[in-house]
């Protein structure tokens, strides 16, 4: 639904659009946080909003900042969140004066604001920080990032000491995106088991998971994190080299992370434990690459899906693919299912009895332990 006030546009969700809260404790209430949205650039402008509206948002969009500044009035209920440019479209306002006029007054110093920009010219950032902006992100920018920093903080204020989520609403790869497009530094943290990440300008600069520092836990943090986890902006708390850029983890690791999370969606769960069934293995096994071995050796019924991930040498979205295509095949089945079909059999024999000829005595030693009773007593 959208409607048309003089020169700027509401577009709200459908009826049916899923709410946009940003908490997982906030899902009952289904309210729709007004974003105020201000982009030159037509065609941009609708897209960054359909985004946000398809998210659940309710969104405000104009061409210049002075289309939206009665919206900010005495009276006029305050959006949730504002994305601004840092440039000024003719002679008007700039960003970075609007988000200082936003923190000077007690009533909208704290909403967030993300600046954008076409050029990052000299001193931008430095200045994006002076007047307290949230962010300040470089064009282009992907319409999903803007979506997931807008769950990120949408109704809650600018200088919150932590944002939390969850993986379920907004998995670690999307949100690891969205920070790593903008400056700040800051670090991600998980509630339910341990793992960690800090990221600075673009970079992540440090990563622990499960007894794995360096690339090994960023991988692992993304492929394996789940649960609750909070985000947290501070230089302080993002100690560390340098280990990854935007580009590389843009187009290898956030792939391979979402790729990860779709065979997870649709295939076995992580937790199942799973055995080779020989016989179906012997009918598909000249179709098989010789790779897959080292992949079928690892599923013994005892070890789970996700243990074996971790033990193969091939990567472990590979790894998935392989357990994935065997499992489909027949080749890797659930161990219980073997249990069921193989019964054990019902009597076990013994290790070693010796078996009684006709005619011997039941005990064949018993002779020898008597005769042994008198010397003892002596």
């Amino acid at each position: 639904m959208a409607l048309n006030t003089p020169r700027a546009t509401v577009l709200e969700p459908a009826a049916s659009s899923a709410s946009a809260d940003v908490s997982p404790r906030q899902r009952s209430k289904r309210f729709r946080p007004r974003v105020l949205l201000v982009e030159a650039d037509k065609d941009a402008r609708a897209a960054l909003a359909l985004e946000l509206v398809g998210a659940g948002f309710e969104v405000l969009a104009a061409p210049a900042l002075e289309d939206l500044l009665g919206e900010l009035g005495e009276g006029r209920p305050l959006p949730h969140l504002v994305i601004v440019p840092a440039e000024a479209s003719g002679e008007g306002m700039d960003g970075f004066t609007f988000c200082e006029r936003l923190r000077a007054d007690a009533r909208t110093e704290h909403l967030p604001v993300y600046l954008l920009s076409r050029h990052e010219a000299p001193g931008h950032r430095a200045r994006a920080d002076a007047v307290r902006a949230d962010d300040y992100l470089l064009w282009p920018v992907p319409a999903q990032v803007l979506v997931s920093l807008a769950r990120l903080k949408a109704g809650r204020s600018a200088f919150a000491p932590a944002y939390e989520a969850h993986t379920v609403r907004m998995p670690l790869a999307q949100v690891l995106h969205a920070l790593l497009c903008g400056s700040r530094a800051g670090r991600i943290e998980l509630r339910d088991n341990e793992g960690w990440l800090s990221f600075r300008q673009g970079h992540v600069v440090d990563a622990s998971f499960e007894g794995e520092r360096g690339l090994t836990a960023i991988r692992r943090l993304l492929l394996f994190g789940s649960g609750a986890y909070a985000v947290s902006f501070a230089e302080e708390l993002a100690g560390g080299k340098l280990l990854l850029n935007l580009k590389i983890y843009a187009s290898l690791l956030m792939p391979a992370a979402e790729r990860f999370a779709a065979l997870c969606a649709r295939g076995i769960p992580l937790s199942a434990r799973l055995t080779a069934d020989f016989k179906r293995l012997a009918d598909v096994l000249q179709s098989l690459p010789d790779d897959v071995g080292q992949v079928i050796r690892l599923f013994d019924g005892q070890r789970t899906v996700h243990v074996a991930l971790l033990e193969c040498r091939l990567p472990e979205v590979t790894t998935l693919e392989v357990v994935t295509c065997l499992y489909a095949q027949g080749v890797l089945v659930p161990a219980n299912l073997i249990a069921e079909r193989e019964p054990p059999p019902q009597s076990i024999p013994p290790f070693f009895e010796p078996v009684l000829g006709a005619g011997e005595e039941e005990e064949p030693f018993s002779d020898a332990f008597e005769d042994s009773e008198p010397s003892r007593a002596a």
